[in-house]
């Protein structure tokens, strides 16, 4: 139970019947995530957009699950925002396994759908839809945008010359380019098979193997954090050894 100084800084309301809550701290993590990511670390405006891009994408990640599970017949759902990110919770999931695993790619799904679609307005923005999306998807990745001239021609350069003659321009074209990345890569990541993430979950809810749901997540989880090790990415390192330690408890839970 909550005491009641911490539970007066959250933001409670109800959307659309879904009672939502969001605690102080995910806002505190995703300003610290944008701070770190975002290229124009003079400013502190592309943090604060970080931020509320980010929340926007995990809300709709949550209602995604909600809703979908309110149409399949669950039980009410509740959402509630802390942290790394958001939990659904709901009296009783839909009745077949089917409509449970649609519940859990509602989630991700949702977020992609809305990344797409600030990825393809973002493509309108620097007129040229295919360099944006390709733009959007790849330049998280160290070097991608590098990797061949054609990439370096076709998406780079046009996406350099738009912002370069649309200074008026910046924060909308970083509103929709922020936008995909969020939401495109944090649902990729979250599909990855790693319990608790949503990917895990589909893998318990496929294979009804909680050993095996384990196995493939310590497997994942080391590989990352191996690959988090050779390109120095801090965070994603701790996040990767933190799935590492959950999936391995999980492990031994069920060795027992």
């Amino acid at each position: 139970m909550q005491s009641e100084s911490s539970s007066s800084w959250c933001i409670v309301f109800n959307f659309a019947g879904v009672p939502t809550t969001i605690h102080p701290s995910s806002w505190l993590v995703l300003l610290i995530l944008g701070g770190a990511f975002c290229s124009d670390t003079s400013s502190i405006l592309p943090a604060l957009l970080f931020t509320l891009l980010g929340m926007l994408c995990l809300l709709v990640h949550e209602y995604g699950h909600a809703f979908v599970c309110r149409w399949l017949g669950g039980g009410p759902s509740v959402v509630h925002i802390a942290s790394l990110g958001g939990v659904t919770s709901s009296a009783y999931p839909p009745a077949t396994r089917l409509g449970h695993i649609l519940m859990v790619l509602a989630g991700p799904g949702a977020s992609l759908l809305l990344g797409l679609v600030g990825g393809i307005i973002f493509g309108f923005l620097i007129h040229d839809v295919r360099a944006g999306v390709l733009f959007s998807l790849l330049s998280p990745l160290p070097g991608a945008l590098d990797a061949s001239p054609w990439l370096e021609q076709g998406v780079l350069l046009p996406v350099q010359e738009a912002l370069a003659t649309n200074l008026l321009s910046y924060y909308p074209f970083m509103t929709f380019l922020i936008l995909f990345e969020i939401c495109v890569w944090w649902s990729l990541i979250n599909l990855l098979p790693i319990f608790p993430l949503d990917g895990g979950q589909t893998l318990l809810l496929i294979s009804r193997s909680e050993s095996l749901t384990a196995y493939v997540g310590v497997t994942i989880s080391a590989v990352l954090v191996v690959i988090c090790l050779i390109h120095l990415l801090i965070f994603s390192l701790l996040l990767a050894i933190y799935f590492l330690y959950l999936n391995y408890q999980f492990l031994r839970s069920h060795r027992r």
